[in-house]
């Protein structure tokens, strides 16, 4: 299998309403998304002749969804906003808005430089 991956990141503030450590205080993540897709090499010819998809194109898709939650409170977004719980509601999103031609493979969702959540296809 052949898949590309782009980058995105973002700032959100959350608290988690039933955490019981020091999560259950307001504060704030630099999160980190990774979307991996995967399809079809395109054949020669056109603009994207050799790629699954242009980088642009999956950047247009994936820019509503950060729109939502760019320097937002994601307790407006979610009542738990854990990583898991918007992993899937951003691959939830993402899979209706991409072209039948490409398959999200991937979602990982960094909250922390070492802690992430991860989506995958089943």
């Amino acid at each position: 299998m052949l898949s590309i991956t782009k980058i995105f990141k973002f700032d959100a503030a959350h608290y988690l309403p039933f955490h019981k450590g020091l999560c259950k205080n307001l504060h704030g993540h630099g999160y980190r998304l990774e979307v991996e897709v995967t399809g079809e090499v395109k054949a020669a010819g056109g603009p994207t002749a050799g790629m699954i998809m242009d980088f642009g194109y999956l950047k247009e898709k994936v820019a509503p969804i950060l729109e939502k939650l760019d320097h937002h409170s994601l307790n407006d977004i979610f009542a738990n906003p854990t990583a898991e719980i918007m992993a899937e509601w951003i691959a939830s999103r993402l899979k209706e808005s991409l072209p039948p031609w490409v398959d999200l493979v991937r979602i990982r969702l960094w909250e922390t430089e070492d802690c992430y959540a991860e989506w995958r296809k089943d």
